[in-house]
This record gives structure tokens, sequence and C-alpha cells, in this order.
């Protein structure tokens, strides 16, 4: 059995590795590390520009559908699905021998298109079709929430994708818990924390505002509400399971091992690192801020306070949020790159 980082943290602990964004390479070599899910979001493709081979399929791919798909933006969304379509065929191997309980591989759609919640679920139940360890990813939204309740219905594996707050949390797994009861479905859900991102928007705000925030404080901030949502989960026995995402550091990952939750990763840069630095598994997911350094970023940050309390957004609030508006703006210049190669190759043939 091999011993090396992550497999030590799934011994040890119920954390639990999944990988983002993977090559199909990069696939491969999580899984025999131990990752049990693979996630991806709406640059997926654009990320993929970066590999030399990746890239030539992509094109291959594109060129392959030009002729049947006027439309550039149904076109962008068939590659999509046909690249994450070849990480589903990696993972269900894994999917089938854990009898569905690993193995998954998440898909979100078009980030244009994420304010009707019909398009949303017209998008997930297509992609749904992809394979059959396919788990649809949504953001908790006004929209998304809606969306996600009709997936529910529908007894699909779902993932609330862009949570940055509290309130967010609260309000997807309570609709979660809602419909599960009316219809007697419980399909896999995960409600997934974005830390790193979120620490991205504190940074961006403390710069454009001069704020006099100590630097190493801001950058435990995301951290900080991830563990108190981890702790409210538990506490109210809510369903799901709690996915850490959206890292930036190492401590994004390291600092929530312990916990009966997964942490999703890229490959470059965060996994390959944590493997080859090999450290001793601790265990901080109780380890957090104290009442002081809460204060202070509650006092200095008021978005940090729309994140960190119970009440602190409206349900027509989450969509405009500092955080999620930036994660969706990195989504959305990842989709204009795909579709900006579509042009170009349109243009070629």
């Amino acid at each position: 059995m091999k011993s090396t980082y992550f497999h030590r943290v799934h011994q040890q602990t119920k954390t639990r590795f999944w990988i983002n964004n993977p090559t199909i390479e990069q696939a491969k070599r999580a899984i025999e590390e131990g990752a049990i899910g693979c996630t991806t979001n709406p640059s997926y493709v654009s990320k993929l520009f970066e590999s030399e081979e990746d890239m030539r399929v992509v094109k291959r791919t594109i060129d392959l559908l030009l002729p049947y798909e006027k439309d550039d933006s149904v076109l962008a969304s068939k590659v999509q699905q046909m690249m994450v379509g070849r990480l589903a065929d990696v993972f269900l191997p894994l999917y089938r021998s854990s009898g569905g309980t690993e193995g998954l591989v998440t898909i979100q759609g078009n980030p244009f298109a994420e304010r009707d919640a019909s398009l949303i679920v017209k998008e997930g139940l297509e992609n749904r079709k992809i394979a059959e360890n396919i788990c649809i990813k949504i953001p908790v939204t006004q929209w998304g929430i809606e969306a996600i309740r009709t997936m529910v219905e529908h007894t699909i594996p779902t993932m609330a994708t862009e949570v940055m707050s509290l309130s967010q949390t609260i309000a997807i797994c309570e609709a979660y818990q809602k419909v599960s009861q009316e219809s007697g479905n419980a399909p896999p859900f995960y409600v997934t924390h974005i830390t790193g991102i979120l620490d991205d928007h504190f940074k961006r705000v403390i710069k454009e505002q001069r704020l006099s925030i100590d630097e190493e404080l801001a950058g435990y901030a995301g951290l900080s509400i991830a563990k108190k949502e981890y702790k409210l989960m538990k506490e109210r026995g809510y369903p799901g399971i709690m996915i850490g995402g959206g890292a930036r550091k190492l401590e994004d990952f390291t600092e929530l091992v312990g916990g009966d939750l997964g942490i999703t990763i890229n490959w470059k840069g965060t996994a390959e690192v944590l493997i080859e630095q090999d450290k001793e598994v601790v265990d901080r997911i109780g380890n957090t801020l104290d009442e002081q350094q809460i204060l202070t970023l509650r006092k200095e940050l008021p978005d940090y306070q729309r994140a960190f309390d119970l009440d602190g957004m409206t349900v027509d609030e989450y969509y405009d949020y500092g955080g999620v508006e930036l994660f969706r703006s990195s989504f959305q210049k990842g989709w204009n790159a795909l579709l900006a190669l579509i042009a170009e190759r349109r243009g070629n043939n």
C-alpha cells in the first residue's frame, strides 16, 4: 500500500482528496495518489490549452463539430462535454468499484447563462447524459438554488458551488433538505466553500481601500469561514458533504485536514507540491482565528462580516457578492478563450 501524503491523509483522517481541472495524465496520477473525485469548472477547456497534446485534442474536437453546429456558444458547450467526458471515463472504474460513492466528475455550464434557472436546469439535464458518474455543479444564487431543487427532484448528483458565505450554506442545505423530504430523493450532494478566491476578493478590497489589515490575518479569512461552515453543517446535521475548493495556497488543503470532508485542488502547484513535500499529516480542522482576530476582520472588512454571519446576506445578494463575481469573471474569461478558438477554427475551415 502506498504511503505518500494523500494516502496517509486518507488512512489517518476522514478528509478526502479531489483533483480540480486536470489533464488526462494528471487525472490518472491523482487517482494513483488517492484522489476519489474530480471537479471541473467553465474554464476547464481553456486550461487544457496549456498542454500541447490536450490542445491538439481540443482543436480536433472543434473541427469535427464545426460542420454540424453553427452556434459557437452551443459548440463550446459540446466541446466542454466531450472534454469532461474523457475525465469521466478515467474515473468510471473508481465510481463502479465504489458503488457510486467515489469517482464522480463535476461539470458546470455556460457562465454567461446563470441568471435563468430553466437554462441551468436544461444544461444540467444535458450534461448528466455524458456519463453515469457525472455530477452537476451549480452556483448558489437565487437561480442556482431553484435549479438544484430540480436536480434533486430528478435524483441527479449535485455540487453546490461558488459558496463563500454562511448564509449561502444555510440556504442551499435547507433547500435540499426540503425538496428531498418532499420528493423522497436524496442524490449525492456536495457544498463547496471557495476559500482562496474569497481571499483574493478580500485582498482586492484591502488594496483598493488601503486598509491596514495584517497580511497573514487576511490570508486566513476565507479559511476561518470555511471552518465555521464545516462546524455549522455538522452541528445542524445538514445533508451533504462539504468540499473545500478554490484553493490558492497549500494551506487551503492542509488547514482543512481532519474534517469529514473533501478538498479539491489543482495538480500543478498544489497537489504535486504536497506529494513532493510529503509532510506529516496534521489534524487542523479545529484550529481557527481567535475572537479578537475575527472581530478585527468583521470590523475592517464588511464583506467578511457578510460572509461570516449566518444572516449576512439575503438570497438576492449572492450573485453580485464580490467573491462570487470574481470567481464567475474568471470562468467567463476562460469561456471567452474557448469561443475565440472556435471562431478561429471556423475561420480556418
